[in-house]
């Protein structure tokens, strides 16, 4: 009798502890969802702020802190001041902002000048642009004006009607500008950011050429770009802006989305089908030939990636390459020391290969305020890049971005490759970014697409005979 008792009562205490943890459950859930709606309320109320932000012309000095707050007014697309970007716990050896604009170009002249002799020391002058109809040193010398041309001699100018726009079809997080915009505008209406077109000049001031018409064309044709590639599998290797790059030419190249299950390891994708090409992204942020991923647990570290791309089996498969690398904390000898080893293993690998590099760009601090702010002209992209000491006030290395790129174009095009500086045209665009605390990626269609019509040329020219 005792122990039925016993039975009775301890089912009786299942249910009552089973109904009060399902209380606690509903407690913590209605806690947690109270939170968030909180913290989404104060971040609408701050994006709302109204015109009366916005504290000072466009002509501020950078630094200078404006008298009616304790931010500071140090980049042309601040509406409101901030609070600087200094951060403290970065040692000063990695950053030159320190140094006056005339010795940063020093440093600047000197670093490219041993960045291209490390490169030639490892793998000796090469001839032409190999993987291309490139094949002698005059012809490299032009195609490479022609394409300091597109991405140097140009400038922004709105177009709203006829400006090149990409249909994004890929990874929806780029699509949230145009998902908001057309939520309170009408589909025949475009998003400010999309109504600019990259226009190049008709000449060349190169030395190489006095007199060099680089337009660029005004819609893409796939089936000629399916044809200049002639079956030839791309492989795109950098950071997570790379992965941005796998988005625009697969929006440009294909009619339809595709899945890629994150951004560290895309897997393979058909861009043409006469011949099947295909194209592929991996992400290693700093071009590490590490052959093995270094992770913790089996899961990749999440400060710097570096998934293996340089084994035989993978770099053999892919005669083009599309590189980019990251801006991390490190010397400039590093630098130089091991993007040098990676394109010299790259060279020797696959002698043929065509090696294309993207050069970095910088981020955009407080980038809503392009869109949020009252002011008119703070929209839309810069007049000019910035000065080099605006330049020393950007965070997480992006001040050192101008001299990293030079170095990196003197060993890529040592090593017979290309240097597309496509950092040049989203440098001066502050709008257009995903936003929030994301000011380094773009939104698509945006400043982006410019990236995919000179790309486009690019491979055009690459297998022009009469270059």
């Amino acid at each position: 009798m005792s122990r039925l008792l016993m039975s009775l009562t301890w089912r009786r205490l299942r249910w009552t502890r089973f109904i009060l943890y399902f209380l606690g459950l509903a407690l913590v859930y209605h806690f947690g969802v109270t939170l968030w709606n909180s913290q989404e309320d104060q971040q609408q109320q701050q994006q709302q702020q109204s015109s009366s932000s916005f504290l000072s012309s466009p002509n501020t000095t950078p630094g200078q802190k404006n008298e009616k707050g304790s931010g500071r007014l140090d980049f042309p697309w601040y509406t409101q001041s901030h609070p600087a970007l200094d951060i403290p716990h970065i040692s000063d050896k990695f950053t030159t902002k320190d140094l006056s604009s005339t010795e940063r170009q020093q440093l600047q002249d000197k670093a490219v000048a041993d960045a291209r002799a490390s490169m030639v020391e490892r793998v000796g002058e090469i001839v032409g642009i190999p993987g291309s109809r490139m094949t002698t040193t005059e012809k490299a010398d032009r195609l490479r004006a022609l394409v300091e041309c597109w991405t140097g001699q140009g400038e922004w100018v709105k177009d709203a009607e006829n400006a090149f726009r990409l249909t994004h079809m890929q990874d929806p997080v780029y699509g949230k500008c145009d998902k908001k915009f057309y939520k309170t505008n009408p589909k025949s209406s475009h998003r400010p950011a999309t109504e600019y077109s990259w226009k190049t000049s008709l000449t060349s001031s190169s030395s190489s050429s006095s007199s060099l018409s680089c337009p660029l064309p005004e819609k893409v044709d796939v089936q000629k770009w399916c044809e200049v590639l002639n079956g030839r599998h791309l492989l795109l290797v950098g950071d997570l802006v790379q992965y941005q790059l796998h988005e625009i030419l697969l929006d440009a190249m294909r009619d339809g989305p595709t899945v890629c299950f994150g951004e560290l390891n895309c897997k393979e994708h058909s861009i043409c089908t006469e011949p099947e090409t295909h194209l592929r992204y991996l992400r290693n942020d700093i071009l590490s030939i590490n052959r093995r991923l270094d992770s913790a647990g089996e899961h990749p570290a999440v400060d710097i990636v570096e998934w293996p791309f340089v084994p035989t089996n993978i770099i053999t498969a892919y005669p083009v390459m599309i590189l980019n690398r990251s801006p991390v904390r490190e010397t400039d000898a590093v630098f130089t020391r091991t993007l040098s080893n990676t394109l010299r293993v790259l060279r020797e690998t696959v002698p043929d290969m065509l090696i294309i590099y993207r050069s970095s760009s910088i981020g955009h601090p407080h980038c809503d305020d392009t869109t949020t702010g009252g002011a008119s002209d703070k929209g839309g992209p810069l007049d000019q890049r910035l000065t080099d000491d605006q330049e020393k006030l950007l965070p997480f290395g992006w001040s050192e971005l101008r001299r990293r790129n030079a170095m990196a174009k003197a060993m890529v095009e040592a090593v017979g490759g290309v240097y597309v500086d496509l950092g040049a045209l989203t440098d001066v665009r502050p709008d257009g970014h995903v936003g929030g605390q994301d000011c380094l990626r773009y939104c698509i269609p945006g400043p982006l697409d410019a990236w995919v019509q000179i790309l486009y040329k690019l491979f055009l020219e690459l297998e022009n005979p009469n270059i």
